[in-house]
């Protein structure tokens, strides 16, 4: 029997949507994963972004595949993420004799970029993704995106292929001198599987969120589910359901989250007259039930590269509406206008009211939440497992091994009329 495909991954904690990458990884065919963790953040306490009601995700993060919290230069294993931890165990890890290639997902830590010269230095294939997009970029200072146009076709090109996530990161990996044969696309991991377990088996607790924070069996709840900063916006959602409720008074807005900005949201709701209402953090097994309550999930984000909490949403049969900011929407990515949700331009509340109503018709609502169902089976975990499974193939085939990794899968986009990996078909 052949040596299974040896990938190493270098992370910097454990989080929602990867660890059941990793495990889903693991199980595959003639391939092994180890992942080396930079910190052991999540697992005792919560997300410091969401403020202190936060805690601990309460989904396992760590079952079903090898892993290893490494130490920093202190000896000990940090608890949160630093950008400027070191450490020194990657030296002795990441060895030919140990990996046949290494992921990992920006240089934005000291502990990445020892780990590309690492790769660079002993021949290790690297392969890496982030979910950048010229968007994004934009928030920086004219002198730092000059920099940025001098350094980061060098940096990026220490990586031997990237895993896209969207239309717009492809973008940006190409505007940054990344050719076409080292770009593979693939997705951000969301957990559809437990999405949809969970809503099939808890149809009670649904039906208990919406009694909860609705008026009655008619009101139409909009959702919006992110840490409460600045750069996440949520004044626009607030205003633009406060708008929307003038003219549609089934309309509410319910916002799940927590972080600086609470207390100057608490203050703004008091003034209303429960038009948006504060449900404050929900852990990670409760999240389906809110976004399957939900009629409508909105992304009113300034800054955003590619949200996950959009792919949830659709994984919950929830349509989405988002700011043309956020980098998850095109021809062929997460969401496609007017297909399966709607984009309207940021900074204008009554554009975003305007989506809202639209969204309120209930067989608008119901043909985006089908489309949305459509395009997350052709983006899931499954999708997500088969681009690595790709790379890995492309790795093996440059050594003269043969591909041999895994068990190819078709997928499509919703530009494409091939079918997805749940065997339906999505076309415009």
């Amino acid at each position: 029997m052949a040596n299974p495909f040896r990938l190493g991954v270098v992370f910097t904690h454990p989080t929602q949507h990867h660890g059941p990458l990793w495990k889903k990884l693991s199980e595959q065919p003639n391939l092994s994963v180890k992942v080396l963790y930079l910190s052991d953040e999540n697992q005792t306490a919560g997300d410091k972004f969401l403020g202190n009601k936060a805690q601990a995700w309460d989904v396992d993060l760590l079952e079903g595949y090898e892993y290893e919290y490494l130490k920093a230069l202190s000896g000990k294993v940090p608890s949160t993420r630093k950008k400027t931890v070191i450490s020194p165990g990657l030296v002795s890890q990441l060895t030919p004799q140990n990996f046949d290639a290494i992921f990992m997902q920006s240089f934005v830590n000291y502990s990445y970029r020892l780990t590309a010269a690492l790769c660079k230095l002993r021949g290790i294939p690297l392969i890496m993704q982030n979910d950048a997009t010229i968007l994004s970029d934009m928030r920086y200072s004219r002198l730092r995106r000059v920099v940025m146009s001098f350094m980061y076709p060098w940096m990026m090109n220490l990586a031997d292929y990237w895993l896209s996530c969207g239309d717009h990161n492809e973008i940006h990996l190409r505007h940054y001198g990344i050719s076409d044969d080292k770009i593979i696309r693939g997705c951000h991991p969301v957990d559809g599987d437990r999405y949809r377990q969970t809503i099939a088996h808890r149809q009670a607790d649904i039906q208990r969120v919406h009694r909860q924070w609705a008026w009655d069996e008619n009101t139409l709840l909009y959702g919006f589910v992110a840490k409460f900063i600045e750069r996440k916006a949520p004044f626009e959602f607030i205003d633009a359901i406060v708008k929307a409720h003038r003219q549609d008074p089934r309309v509410r807005g319910i916002m799940l989250g927590g972080g600086d900005l609470e207390p100057a949201i608490n203050a703004r709701l008091a003034e209303l007259n429960g038009e948006v209402v504060n449900v404050g953090f929900v852990n990670q097994s409760e999240l389906p039930l809110y976004y399957a309550a939900m009629h409508s999930f909105v992304c009113t984000s300034r800054i955003d590269p590619h949200p996950l909490v959009v792919s949830e949403a659709m994984a919950s049969g929830c349509p989405p509406i988002l700011s043309d900011r956020c980098g998850n929407w095109g021809y062929s990515d997460t969401v496609c206008h007017r297909y399966n949700g709607l984009v309207y331009r940021f900074g204008d509340s009554d554009a975003l009211a305007s989506a809202i109503l639209e969204m309120a018709d209930a067989e608008t609502r119901q043909r985006y939440s089908e489309r949305s169902h459509r395009v997350f089976d052709g983006q899931d975990l499954h999708f997500a497992v088969q681009s690595f499974l790709e790379v890995a193939n492309r790795i093996q085939l440059s050594r003269g091994k043969g591909a041999s990794v895994g068990q190819a899968v078709v997928a499509s986009t919703p530009g494409q009329s091939s079918p997805t990996l749940s065997g339906k078909a999505v076309n415009l």
